[in-house]
C-alpha cells in the first residue's frame, strides 16, 4: 500500500494506536527515488535505508527537522502541519520523492543522519535552535546540512498551535533555499515515552564543526494554518476572578462595621437634653450665703 499519495488525514487515520513508543518519519525531496513508504520500520533499518539512498548525494541542501515528543496521532489532520502535508500529498509539484513511515520503532537521532550526510557528501552543517525562531537567512554554499531542532511539544491546547508554528518555520527555511538547487527535507521525530520531564531540545554532542549561528531573522507563524481550531476570545469574567473569598470576607466585615457605626451615631443623635441642664443653678448658692 503506497501511503505517499494519501493525505495527511488518511495517514493519521490508518495509524494504529497500539504502538505508543513509536513516532512517524517524513521525507520530501526534489530528487527522485530516495526511499519507499512503509507502515512500520525500526530506527536502525531506516538509518541503513537512508544511508544507501543518501550516499550518492542526490541533493544540494538537506533540511533535517528534529521534533521530539510526538506521535502519529499528532499529525491526524492537515491543520497540524499544512505546509509539510502539501509536500507529502502531491500538492507541491517540485517534490519528486515522498516517504511516510507511520511507525518508527526506536529513536532515529537527527545527529546520526547529519553525520551520515557530512561523511558521505562532505557537507557543512548549520544548527538552528527553533525555540528562539531566529536564524541567519544565508545558509552558505552547497552541500549544506541545515538541522532544525524543535522543542518538545507542550501538553494541552497549545500543542497543535506549537506544531503548526514549527511547520511555518520549517517552510520559511525551505523557501529561502535557492530555486535552482535540489533539496531534501527529513522530518525526524521521537516518541513521547522516551522523553523525560527535563528534556528540552536535542543538542549535538560536538558542535566544533558547525558554523556559528547569526541571529538575524525572526518570524511569527502562529496565525497561519489554524483555521477553526484557533482558541476563541475569552471574556474578562471568564479569564479573571474578580471576587475571591478574601474580598468577599472583607466586604462582609466592612458592612458589619458600618452597621455598628450607624447604630452608634443614631443613638447619639436621638439623645434629647434641655438647654436648662447646661445653665448654672444660682439659687442654691444664694441660700447658702444667707445661712
Amino acid at each position: 500500500m503506497r501511503l505517499g499519495a494519501l493525505s495527511l488525514l488518511a495517514l493519521g487515520a490508518t495509524t494504529t494506536s497500539a504502538f505508543h513508543d513509536t513516532s512517524p518519519f517524513f521525507l520530501a525531496s526534489t530528487s527522485e527515488n530516495l526511499s519507499a513508504s512503509a507502515q512500520l520500520k525500526t530506527a536502525s533499518s531506516l538509518l541503513e535505508d537512508l544511508s544507501s539512498k543518501l550516499s550518492g548525494c542526490p541533493s544540494d541542501y538537506y533540511v533535517i527537522a528534529s521534533q521530539p515528543g510526538v506521535h502519529s496521532n499528532d499529525f491526524s489532520t492537515l491543520k497540524s502541519a499544512p505546509r509539510l502535508g502539501a509536500k507529502l500529498t502531491g500538492k507541491d509539484h517540485t517534490i519528486r520523492s515522498r516517504t511516510i513511515i507511520n511507525e518508527v520503532v526506536g529513536v532515529l537521532e537527527a545527529r546520526k543522519v547529519q553525520e551520515l550526510i557530512e561523511a558521505e557528501c562532505g557537507a557543512q552543517s548549520t544548527i538552528i535552535d527553533a525555540s528562539s525562531g531566529i536564524y541567519s537567512p544565508d545558509f552558505g554554499a552547497e552541500p549544506r546540512v541545515i538541522r532544525l531542532d524543535f522543542p518538545v511539544l507542550p501538553q494541552g491546547t497549545d500543542r497543535r498551535l506549537q506544531l503548526s508554528d514549527n511547520d511555518g518555520l520549517l517552510s520559511d527555511i525551505i523557501e529561502r533555499l535557492p530555486d535552482s538547487k535540489k533539496y531534501t527535507v527529513l522530518y525526524i521525530t521521537s516518541p513521547r515515552e522516551t522523553l523525560s520531564s527535563e528534556t528540552g531540545v536535542y543538542q549535538s554532542e560536538d558542535a566544533s564543526y558547525q558554523d556559528p549561528l547569526h541571529m538575524d531573522l525572526k518570524r511569527d507563524f502562529s496565525a497561519h494554518g489554524l483555521g477553526d481550531d484557533a482558541p476563541s476570545n475569552k471574556t474578562l469574567f471568564r479569564e479573571y476572578h474578580y471576587f475571591t473569598p478574601g474580598i468577599i470576607m472583607g466586604l462582609m466585615a466592612s458592612i458589619f462595621c458600618l452597621l455598628i457605626l450607624y447604630v452608634g451615631l443614631s443613638a447619639l443623635l436621638s439623645l434629647e437634653v434641655p438647654y436648662a441642664a447646661f445653665e448654672k443653678d444660682i439659687s442654691a448658692s444664694v441660700q447658702k450665703k444667707q445661712q
